[in-house]
């Protein structure tokens, strides 16, 4: 049996294969199927998602293509569990700059991926727990407020 794909479309116009079973995974385009099975037969275009982090997100669809989207009650029963997978660690790891990571947690949002959410959730709690404000901040690549008015007195 041939597999079949949504095809979605980027807001810069970048062409993606999701595989139809995915949609569970992503409720946005699970409501938009449900409302309209019409969508499926074309492309979907999807304005508030640049290539970049589709991308990430195809990817990460494809490292759990043989799981079942989690429930309410998983995410609840295991909220404090902050285990994450290496291979979720290592495709995560790959947004660098972290502007590329913010891009990925946005589109998460965006497209209501609730596994991906708690992922990225767990995967940046882990990377910001026992730092420094001065660490977080150098890891976040976000200058403290403190810096920031430094160096604009300094220009003055």
């Amino acid at each position: 049996m041939a597999i079949q794909t949504l095809t979605l479309v980027s807001s810069d116009g970048v062409e993606f294969e999701m595989k139809k079973e995915d949609v569970q995974k992503v409720l946005t385009l699970k409501r938009m199927l449900s409302f309209n099975a019409s969508f499926a037969e074309g492309t979907i275009p999807l304005p508030d998602v640049a290539s970049a982090p589709l991308s990430a997100i195809v990817r990460w669809l494809r490292l759990h293509e043989d799981e079942e989207p989690r429930t309410e009650e998983h995410h609840q029963t295991f909220r404090f569990n902050r285990n994450v997978a290496k291979k979720d660690v290592d495709l995560l790891d790959e947004q660098f700059p972290r502007a590329k990571l913010a891009d990925v947690i946005n589109a998460a949002y965006s497209l209501d991926i609730p596994d991906l959410i708690d992922t990225l959730v767990k995967y940046t709690a882990n990377n910001l727990e026992g730092r420094t404000a001065e660490e977080m901040s150098q890891w976040l690549e976000i200058p403290l407020k403190r810096d920031v008015e430094r160096n604009a007195n300094d220009v003055e």
